[in-house]
């Protein structure tokens, strides 16, 4: 690189289009290491970088010029560096082998249920003998412990709901939990999963979900042509916890897609390349679905869209259970919990509950109120300084004129005019 010649008196303090002045000799340059080991090596005392960085701290050592290639260079390799890293992690998360060798394994332990759930040893909680009841408690493998949900240290548990989930997941019998909106279904799976260590896959069933949204695809990644393993496939190579969530609302040729898998079976994908064509469960892969229906149809008229479901794929549930409302001791302190109002707010607002819900009952009124509309009712009516103006917006405004006045009449029996 030829230099500029200026003495250091007359060197522009500045950078220059040229580049930057050399404070021993005004050359204007654009880096000043090549600078010195090129025309200063032969100096009476040749300077170092670095002692030309002590004794001119304020001077620069590259030109705009030069800085902007760098940074143009670094940005190019870290761009390659994730690239690859990227494609990398493609092809080791999505070939799949049947040999269960290169799966990732999990670190597993026994501790009482009660422990696990912070029940305390009541009775309820221990076995027939009054015995802590052993569960299993994985550590995931450190790739996918950002899977695992986060512990809710509010959430309160019901405890015959949680015994028998907790028997479904332990003998890895499939587990179809239904109820009403709001009652806390998929909660309680993803609290299950924080305190056992599951990594955790949560999937959303639509009116227009298709097959390979569930069993993966063929993709275009970085010029290349792979077949992309979906949601399900990763679970069971994988042994996360799947929710099929919404499961009443997936169409026949999406929900038959589970069929082999509730029975235990590898799942078989045709159109997949032959590495991922034979996806066998991990020892650890467990199945679960929530849905509003019991699968025979929303008779309530509050749940457009959930079909009434093949009796051959729900047969194929273990386990069903009905995720009832909460008692309403446990859904005041909830409530109080998760709206930070005071308990006896709470329980005001979880008795007009009660009697909203005993009006559906009784197809008095045409819509519920959930624990979800509760809590959001507490925290509004909290900020507002009225839980009145909080039922307003979370629960009152969705329903009929007609509703709204019967559903009045019960906020003026709770909480007065």
């Amino acid at each position: 690189m030829s230099a500029s010649t200026a003495t250091p008196e007359t060197a522009p303090a500045a950078h220059s289009a040229l580049g930057i002045p050399c404070r021993i000799c005004g050359a204007l340059v654009h880096t000043i290491a090549v600078h010195l080991k090129k025309d200063h090596a032969h100096d009476e005392s040749p300077m170092t970088l670095a002692e030309y960085q002590e004794k001119f701290p304020e001077a620069p050592i590259y030109s705009p010029i030069f800085a902007a290639k760098m940074e143009e260079s670094r940005r190019a390799k870290l761009a390659e560096e994730e690239r690859a890293a990227k494609n990398a992690s493609s092809e080791a998360i999505l070939s799949v082998s049947a040999d269960s060798s290169t799966r990732m394994d999990f670190e597993m332990s026994s501790r009482p249920f009660h422990e696990v759930f912070s029940l305390g040893r009541v009775k309820e909680a221990l076995n027939g003998r009054g015995e802590p009841i052993p569960v299993k408690v994985m550590e995931a493998p450190a790739s996918f412990r950002n899977m695992v949900p986060d512990v809710d240290l509010n959430y309160v548990f019901n405890l015959d709901i949680l015994k028998t989930l907790m028997l479904g997941l332990e003998m890895n019998i499939p587990v179809y939990l239904w109820g009403h909106a709001g009652v806390g279904k998929t909660t309680i799976f993803e609290q299950i999963a924080a305190r056992t260590g599951r990594p955790t896959l949560r999937v959303q069933h639509t009116a227009n979900m298709e097959e390979e949204h569930v069993i993966g695809g063929w993709r275009l990644r970085d010029g290349r042509t792979i077949f992309e393993l979906g949601p399900l496939a990763m679970a069971m190579k994988h042994g996360w916890l799947y929710i099929a969530d919404e499961y009443d609302f997936g169409r026949p040729e999406v929900t038959s897609l589970y069929q082999p898998v509730l029975e235990g079976k590898p799942l078989i994908i045709k159109e997949a390349d032959e590495a991922n064509r034979v996806i066998r469960p991990h020892a650890n892969f467990r199945i679960v679905a929530t849905g509003n229906t019991n699968g025979q149809g929303d008779d309530t008229g509050l749940y457009n869209g959930t079909t009434m479901q093949n009796a051959a794929n729900y047969e194929r549930f273990g386990v069903v259970e009905k995720m009832p409302y909460m008692d309403p001791k446990l859904e005041a302190t909830l409530v109080s919990q998760q709206a930070k109002i005071p308990l006896e707010d709470a329980k005001k607002l979880v008795d007009f509950a009660k009697r909203v819900r005993d009006e559906f009952d009784s197809s008095r009124l045409s819509n519920p109120i959930s624990p979800r509309s509760l809590i959001y009712a507490g925290r509004i009516g909290m900020a507002r300084g009225s839980y009145l103006i909080g039922l307003e917006k979370a629960y009152l405004n969705r329903l009929t004129p007609i509703d709204q006045e019967a559903a009045g009449q019960l906020t003026s029996r709770v909480f007065g005019k």
